[in-house]
């Protein structure tokens, strides 16, 4: 009878922890629909703040990037027109400024009804206004300023020794073709500049304003055929 009390006690202890642990540790249950969507929208909300991130840092390596290439431009543009390296041994006679020829504006050299370029006829002048050849370095811009804002649309640096390649004696001069570069502004009003930067490294402009003419109208087709009529 004891050992029966006994067993009946250790029944009850043992449902009574069973109870108690089942209080502390609930059954898991399934997630509600609301619960799921509402752990797949955080999952979003990190994956869009890591893709953020990661377009945050790529749109600044591209920034750097654009600033190098912007300074390494600038230093190629400024190579181009530094100063000649060889100095002239005297200082008599040296360049007091820079001229273009009446002739200078949009040529034709290839036969064609369309002008090919600008020719351009650059006068170094001394103080007695005499033309004299000088080492240097020249920069050709033409600059479009039909909309009352200057926009340089073409451009030709020339080195002093490609620059001396055309001189000329009689009369004397610098004479040089410079060919279209991408689309022309026929019709429009454009500005032409020479720099030349001589050996002490001295700069010295002129311009020339024109309007290049709009290329002549292609000729209507002609027709074929003779005319009608005929003996009697």
């Amino acid at each position: 009878m004891k050992r029966f009390a006994v067993f009946a006690l250790a029944v009850s202890a043992a449902l009574s922890g069973c109870t108690t642990a089942a209080r502390i540790f609930p059954a898991s249950r399934e997630r509600t629909p609301l619960e799921r969507a509402l752990d797949e929208n955080k999952r979003l909300k990190e994956q869009i703040a890591t893709e953020n991130q990661v377009n945050h840092d790529l749109a600044y390596q591209l920034e750097i990037a654009r600033i190098d290439l912007q300074k390494a431009q600038a230093a190629l543009a400024a190579k181009e027109i530094a100063p000649a390296e060889t100095v002239p041994a005297f200082q008599d006679f040296e360049v007091a400024r820079i001229q273009l020829g009446m002739l200078t504006g949009p040529a034709h050299w290839s036969g064609g009804q369309v002008s090919d370029g600008i020719a351009a006829y650059l006068l170094p002048k001394d103080s007695n206004d005499d033309t004299i050849k000088r080492k240097g370095n020249c920069l050709f811009e033409l600059i479009d300023v039909s909309n009352r804002s200057e926009k340089v649309i073409m451009s030709w640096p020339m080195p002093a020794d490609a620059l001396g390649s055309h001189w000329e004696s009689i009369p004397p001069g610098y004479r040089v073709r410079l060919p279209w570069q991408g689309e022309v502004p026929w019709g429009d009003d454009c500005v032409f500049r020479a720099t030349f930067t001589d050996a002490y490294g001295r700069a010295f402009t002129a311009t020339r304003l024109f309007r290049l003419p709009k290329p002549p109208a292609p000729a209507p087709p002609k027709e074929s055929g003779s005319p009608a009529g005929g003996a009697e």
